[in-house]
């Protein structure tokens, strides 16, 4: 920012190296005990301007500070000497006293004269002599010049004052850089005349200047990625994006294009966007898009979803906020993300441990825990709303997991039909096809799956291969 972007009183603050008569008064008025009281005061006062819109305006050579007024801090000789630097700024003498002092009346009495010193040999003869050093015609001529200050010593003296004079004002000009850039002061003085609106900031995103109002009547709109600022007459009002709503609805009844109808809701989900619609109905919108994307088996939209529902569920907004909570564990339970699992178990209260949703999923994970794999499939089956669909997700790896532990606890072989009713399958086929896939259809005689004994003991090798297979997450679960 240049210096003549500022009042002139006030170029201190954009240029410390050729400061103003206020910066310059004020500083030489101050000592080390109070800079730093002297900036924080200078600071707020050029906030306060700002605020109420008197920083143009203010007459800054008028500006008394507190910090510098007399009573305050103690001030250095130096400081006494120059004086207030509003004094100096208005380009007075230091203040006379207010009130005249008594008349001069006769001089007091000289007081008796001090008792001279002892000679050396009296002070030798109370202390210890001490070692001196011998006496030389040099050392007489070094004594005569040792009140002569060196003019080196006297020059390096003042480079060191002025070097650290200038440090202390670059500190200065960072500090005050660094309090206008928080509040975004930086951006909006300017050189703009008094009372004009401030510049806006180009790095900064003026949502209102974004938000439109869609005027568009279209029921179905393809999802386009936006590249430049939205058209209004492309844009669905709120009006109609319910009917859609409701044509997506019917239409995924009827025809079941999973392809189309997300297509059509992450257009409807931008135009709320582009509005800054958030209410109910947006709530809505989401909900059913990550009903659709988990019941096809799309995490990657179902993430998208649930992220914007967490944040309007925050904003108090009513949906159905339980269901969603044991989606998320369930889905955490998928990823392995177990830090997470324990910060948001921490976070559960009493309540949503209550809802029926979450104490499904909750038991689901207390039974991943416990290795209770019977227990697990059982909730598999009896799993509430979309809970299923984020089982199925992971619901391979876990048998796999089970036939393992299976296969090396139950020796030599174990009936096909127990296997089956123990992991959820809906038979003994079931169970024999996905044991083929792994290489582990192994059997102690030729016999159909109904009435075949797994050879549990030859099944091991193939299974640890198997489940050597699941040791990473996809976590992204985009469709291509």
């Amino acid at each position: 920012m240049a210096g003549g972007d500022w009042p002139p009183s006030l170029r201190y603050v954009a240029r410390a190296r050729s400061p103003s008569e206020f910066a310059n008064h004020a500083f030489a008025a101050c000592t080390d005990a109070n800079r730093k009281q002297v900036s924080d005061e200078l600071k707020g006062l050029i906030f306060a301007a700002f605020q109420d819109g008197s920083l143009h305006t203010k007459d800054w050579k008028r500006v008394q500070l507190a910090s510098l007024a007399p009573g305050g801090r103690k001030r250095s000789a130096d400081a006494m000497h120059a004086g207030s630097y509003a004094d100096a700024m208005r380009g007075g003498a230091p203040r006379a006293p207010s009130a005249p002092g008594p008349p001069p009346g006769p001089p007091p009495p000289r007081p008796p004269p001090l008792r001279p010193p002892p000679p050396p040999a009296v002070v030798a003869s109370a202390a210890p002599a001490a070692p001196t050093t011998p006496t030389t015609p040099r050392t007489k001529k070094k004594a005569r010049k040792a009140p002569l200050e060196d003019p080196d010593r006297r020059a390096m003296r003042q480079r060191r004052f002025e070097a650290e004079q200038a440090a202390f004002e670059r500190e200065q000009e960072q500090d005050m850089q660094t309090a206008l850039a928080t509040t975004s002061l930086a951006g909006r003085f300017g050189a703009a005349p008094v009372g004009a609106a401030p510049a806006a900031d180009p790095n900064v995103i003026d949502w209102d200047e974004a938000t439109v109002v869609g005027t568009s009547t279209k029921l179905e709109k393809p999802y386009l990625r936006l590249t430049s600022a939205p058209d209004p007459k492309t844009v669905r009002p709120l009006a109609t994006l319910r009917q859609t709503l409701a044509l997506l609805e019917r239409k995924w009844e009827a025809e079941r294009n999973y392809a189309y109808i997300c297509d059509q809701f992450k257009s409807v989900r931008q135009d709320l966007t582009v509005q800054r619609i958030k209410n109910e109905f947006t709530v809505q919108v989401y909900e059913t898009h990550a009903r659709l994307a988990l019941e096809m088996g799309d995490l990657g939209e179902y993430n998208q979803c649930q992220t914007q529902l967490r944040g309007l569920y925050a904003y108090g907004l009513r949906g159905h906020p339980a269901e969603f909570l044991a989606y998320r564990i369930l889905y955490l339970l998928h990823t392995r993300n177990q830090r997470e699992v324990s910060a948001l178990m921490a976070e559960l209260t009493p309540a949503d441990r209550a809802e029926p949703a979450v104490a499904h999923a909750l038991a689901v994970r207390a039974a991943l825990r416990t290795g209770n794999y019977h227990a697990f499939f059982a909730l598999y089956r009896d799993a509430p709303n979309h809970n299923a669909h984020i089982l199925d997700q992971f619901l391979e790896r876990e048998r796999v997991q089970a036939l393992l532990v299976l296969a090396k606890s139950v020796r030599p072989s174990c009936p096909l039909a127990f296997v089956a009713a123990e992991l959820g399958w809906a038979g003994a086929e079931a169970a024999h096809a996905f044991l083929v896939e792994l290489g582990a259809a192994l059997y102690t005689a030729d016999a159909p799956p109904a009435a075949a004994h797994w050879d549990t003991k030859r099944a091991v090798e193939p299974l640890a291969r198997a489940a050597a297979r699941f040791r990473k997450v996809d976590i992204k679960g985009q469709l291509a």
